[in-house]
């Protein structure tokens, strides 16, 4: 599935400018004759650093996705939160074997004395990428619920476990440590930039976030399935009925009604998703198989989840002043849309 490189001209790049003909040659095992690298996603992406590759040589492919570490304070914290060292493990060891599509795997290789990493993949550029910022409708929700379904399903299943113990708790304790503590500034910020009004059970809730995420994060470990964890729009990828998901740093292990909460609450505008949630967290269900996962405890892990995963966005807008303008835009919508959805199915029920 991927490159297994032991050439010392292989080593792990620390920039994009050492991704040149020879090492390419090196870690592809193919002859590559000329490289030009086009930054992408740059308004999009947080933690890395991502380029189209244009190629010429014998039997290579016109164009590849090379992906490296970030140079900015997101490296730091994805170190703490071993998010590359997560993705290159779901790349190496489940990608191909999980029922989730990704983009092919031409190398994942990682430092063993810091944080470089590089991963080359198929360029999904002839495919349709998803808009966070606009949302997914209902079909295409329901099209990566199936998938999620299959993944966690795979993940249950004993033969699999081996694969899963290079993947952190939900409740790892930098989740506590950092991220938690983030929301009371981030929420400041949105609150002075959003133009949406709060409820205000849900401002109450804000104000005693510390408190409920303790609460949420006991809930959402109760069950071991292998989540995505950064389930949204802009890592789906989509071809007639097909689906391809990318960006795998934040895979964990936890109850995947969370994987659902996560891409329903933030993933589908309000007015799509609104009347929807049971319905589609019933078709995860169906698709789950026999697992034992009963509505009721699924509709409890769904309602822990969507209240605690505002904490995403809203701890992103800590970086307002150096967010280009669409990020921005994304991390307030998206807390906008986490605000209604707790509120419309009332999901601070299950913190009382």
């Amino acid at each position: 599935m991927f490159s297994r490189v032991t050439s010392a001209t292989a080593a792990v790049p620390s920039g994009i400018d050492a991704v040149d003909p020879a090492w390419l040659t090196d870690a592809l095992g193919m002859t590559v004759t000329g490289v030009v690298a086009e930054q992408i996603a740059q308004d999009s992406g947080f933690s890395s650093l991502l380029y189209r590759l244009h190629l010429t040589g014998e039997s290579v492919p016109e164009t590849m996705i090379a992906k490296l570490a970030a140079q900015s304070e997101a490296r730091g914290a994805m170190e703490l939160l071993g998010g590359y060292r997560r993705e290159l493990a779901f790349y190496r060891d489940i990608a191909g074997r999980a029922p989730m599509d990704t983009p092919h795997v031409y190398a994942a290789r990682m430092a063993d004395d810091s944080a470089d990493f590089v991963l080359l993949l198929e360029d999904l550029r002839d495919w349709d990428n998803a808009d966070h910022l606009a949302g997914l409708s209902i079909e295409r929700a329901q099209l990566c619920i199936a998938q999620l379904a299959g993944l966690h399903a795979w993940s249950v299943d004993p033969a699999n476990a081996g694969a899963l113990q290079v993947f952190p708790s939900f409740d790892m304790p930098a989740v506590r440590d950092l991220l938690v503590p983030a929301f009371g500034p981030g929420w400041e910020i949105y609150r002075t930039h959003s133009q949406q009004s709060v409820p205000d059970a849900v401002a109450r809730f804000a104000q005693r976030f510390t408190e409920h995420a303790a609460t949420a994060l006991d809930g959402l470990t109760e069950r071991s399935m292998l989540l995505h964890g950064d389930i949204r729009a802009d890592n789906m990828f989509f071809s007639g009925g097909r689906m391809k998901v990318v960006d795998y740093q934040f895979a964990c292990v936890g109850a995947g009604a969370a994987d659902i909460a996560y891409l329903v609450s933030q993933g589908l505008p309000a007015e799509v998703r609104r009347g929807h949630d049971e319905e589609l967290l019933r078709g995860y269900l169906d698709n789950l198989g026999d697992s034992g996962y009963s509505f009721d405890e699924a509709w409890r892990h769904y309602r822990l989840a969507t209240g605690f995963l505002i904490v995403l966005p809203v701890i992103t807008l800590i970086g307002w002043d150096a967010l280009p303008q669409r990020s921005r835009e994304l991390c307030l919508t998206l807390t906008d849309r986490a605000v209604a959805t707790i509120a419309d199915i009332d999901a601070l029920e299950v913190f009382s």
